[in-house]
């Protein structure tokens, strides 16, 4: 694959990363862009200060959109982690 194609593929059984009330778009961005990195795709969030979503976020995560697209918001932990084994 050259250096330039950008692939999505994702691991289907991967595990969830959760983040627990996140204070920066950018943070969230940079978690994004990692879990692309490694075929992850299930971010969850819990309770963001500044609410979601974020174009900050979305900067920052550099071609991990899908990851971005894909969040899902929740207000407490309990609820992040309920449909999860």
């Amino acid at each position: 694959m050259p250096a330039t194609e950008v692939t999505t593929k994702t691991a289907s059984a991967g595990p969830a990363i959760i983040l627990v009330e996140p204070q920066l778009g950018e943070n969230i961005g940079m978690v994004a862009r990692a879990m692309a990195n490694f075929g992850l795709s299930e971010l969850r969030l819990v309770n963001p200060r500044d609410g979601w979503s974020s174009e900050k976020a979305r900067a920052a995560a550099s071609r991990a959109d899908h990851v971005i697209d894909a969040t899902r918001v929740f207000d407490d932990l309990a609820s992040a982690v309920a449909d999860l084994n």
